[in-house]
Order: structure tokens, then C-alpha cells, then sequence
């Protein structure tokens, strides 16, 4: 018996050395795909409510959002989708996984999706969550903050410069010359 747990220790810490050992191998960095063209080049934003329009927070994250995109004075804000480069839809979702009921707190998600306005294909979906407050200032003070990393996630990415792809050939570098 003593020589099986023996066994048994030897062959776990062996499995053990070999995880460790594989997950301190390198793998090669990927380079960064490059951000669709038309992030970095729009100049006209339509803002979209795509919430429910007589839900109070809902109506506070559309008026945030579009308050901090417009400060951010790099976009001309359109009221019209067809006078727009871009394209961005704001949702507000509730997920359904906590409730009152069963005494955990249901978590809020925020969404910007941004469309091109010509092929209507997304182009970009960005993302932020923070959990229902039972009190209104609290919700507030929550939904103020998503808004705000919203706009900073937003900014952040438009103003990204696209990575360019590297298109030289091999063939043209002199190899065998």
C-alpha cells in the first residue's frame, strides 16, 4: 500500500512538473489585428437609443453617453442615422439571472454597438456591467460610472490609430540578391 501512495505522489507531482513546465513555454506574441478603417475616420456619430424609452436609467445612460461623446469634441453628433459615418446604439439590459426574489442583486449591462451606416454590419460591440442598486442614488452613482467607462472604452478606441498590415513580401527584401 505505501509503495502505491509512493507511486501515486510521484506520479502526480510529475504531472504537476509537466503543467508547470508547459505553461512557462513562450508562446509568440500575436500582433494586433488592425481596427476597422472606419473607427478612426468618422467624423458624423447618430446616437441611438436602442432601450426601453420610458425607463428612467435607461433615458440617464442615453443622455450621459451622448453628453460624453459630445465632449469629447473629436465627432459631429447628426440627428439623423443617414447623415452619419457611424452608427451607435446604445442598450440597456437587465440580466435575469438574480432577482429580489431570491435575494441577490440582478446585474445591469451596457452596451454601444456601432454599425456602419452604409452596410449596417457591426462593426465594434463594446461592453460594460455593473450590478442593480436598491437605492436610487446608489443606481445613479453606478450608472454614471458605466456611462462614463462607455465613453472612455468609445474614445479609446476611435481615437486608436489602425495597425497597418505588413504587406511586404519576402520575395522583395533582397533574400538572394
Amino acid at each position: 500500500m505505501k509503495t502505491f501512495v509512493t507511486a501515486s505522489l510521484a506520479c502526480a507531482l510529475f504531472s504537476l512538473w509537466t503543467f508547470y513546465v508547459g505553461a512557462q513555454a513562450t508562446t509568440p506574441a500575436l500582433p494586433p489585428a488592425p481596427l476597422p478603417a472606419m473607427l478612426s475616420h468618422a467624423q458624423s456619430v447618430f446616437i441611438g437609443n436602442a432601450g426601453d424609452q420610458e425607463n428612467a436609467d435607461c433615458l440617464r445612460a442615453y443622455n450621459g453617453f451622448f453628453a460624453g461623446v459630445d465632449a469629447l469634441h473629436q465627432f459631429k453628433l447628426v440627428a439623423d442615422p443617414l447623415d452619419a459615418d457611424l452608427v451607435v446604439e446604445l442598450h440597456y439590459e437587465i440580466s435575469l439571472a438574480g432577482s429580489r426574489v431570491s435575494g441577490e442583486d440582478s446585474s445591469r449591462q451596457f452596451r454601444a454597438v456601432l454599425i456602419d451606416r452604409k452596410t449596417h454590419i457591426v462593426v465594434w460591440s463594446l461592453t460594460e456591467q455593473s450590478n442593480y442598486a436598491h437605492f436610487q442614488k446608489n443606481r445613479d452613482k453606478n450608472l454614471d460610472t458605466v456611462v462614463a467607462a462607455l465613453v472612455h472604452d468609445f474614445a479609446a478606441l476611435v481615437s486608436s490609430q489602425p495597425a497597418p498590415p505588413d504587406n511586404k513580401s519576402k520575395a522583395h527584401r533582397g533574400i538572394g540578391r
